[in-house]
């Protein structure tokens, strides 16, 4: 038969006549990257649902949303995640609870101000490890 075997067909629709078809096939492969950005934002960054009626708003929305995402991924990458129970594919929800909604309280004590952190992972005592005051 035609269509069984050991080949995958596929189809791949552009109105680009310039480039070969190995260049197409190329570049269409690239996108698989950019559909997990995309997953990321939707799932973790609202852009499911825009805010606003407006499209000059909803912009504004993506760009930070955008911006806040690099943030994000740059603190990924330079924090020791295991310590903190994450990876580094971890989503923000996960990232907010477990790193940023800590209990801590800023507390007197000898002349100086001392964060408390309420906690009993101690991968926090190595980052806020300065004299604070």
């Amino acid at each position: 038969d035609l269509w069984e075997g050991e080949y995958t067909y596929r189809c791949i629709l552009t109105n680009d006549y310039e480039s070969s078809v190995r260049e197409i096939v190329e570049f269409y492969n690239l996108r698989g990257g950019k559909e997990r950005i995309f997953d990321d934002m939707n799932n973790g960054f609202g852009w499911d649902r825009l805010p606003k009626s407006f499209m000059a708003e909803n912009t504004v929305f993506l760009l930070l949303t955008a911006l806040i995402r690099n943030f994000y991924k740059a603190i990924i990458q330079r924090l020791d995640v295991k310590r903190f129970g994450l990876n580094a594919t971890s989503r923000i929800k996960a990232f907010v609870f477990r790193f940023i909604s800590v209990p801590a309280k800023w507390i007197r004590t000898s002349r100086r101000y001392v964060l408390n952190i309420y906690t009993c992972n101690n991968a926090y005592a190595d980052i806020f490890q300065t004299d604070f005051g």
